[in-house]
């Protein structure tokens, strides 16, 4: 699967995004490149992030934070980092809790084993 590109400069969440719950087994790494000093945090998520299969529990998928910081940094699902998730995961989405300064920008980075 080629890499995907999550970029924020205002505080905020992006849009989950799916993964690749159909790998044998899901394989994800992550890496966070950011200007310095903005904080941010991972979400994951067990629920459909699309809705093609509805949660009876929820519209909206349930949030699990993996992983905050405010440096560069790289991980895979299944580490230390993420534990107790170690996967599957259905979705995962960046959230930018506190830019540094004003136009910061904090990327994520992430790759997942199989074909898409």
């Amino acid at each position: 699967m080629q890499p995907r590109y999550l970029t924020l400069s205002a505080s905020g969440s992006s849009p989950w995004q799916l993964a690749p719950w159909q790998a044998t087994p899901q394989q994800m790494s992550f890496a966070i490149l950011s200007t310095g000093g903005s904080s941010w945090s991972i979400d994951v998520c067990l629920e459909d992030p699309l809705g093609v299969y509805p949660s009876p529990v929820s519209s909206a998928p349930t949030a699990f934070t993996i992983l905050t910081g405010s440096s560069n940094t790289m991980f895979s699902l299944g580490s230390s980092v993420t534990s107790p998730v170690n996967s599957p995961i259905a979705g995962f989405r960046l959230n930018l809790n506190a830019p540094s300064s004003a136009g910061a920008r904090v990327t994520l980075v992430s790759m997942a084993a199989g074909i898409g």
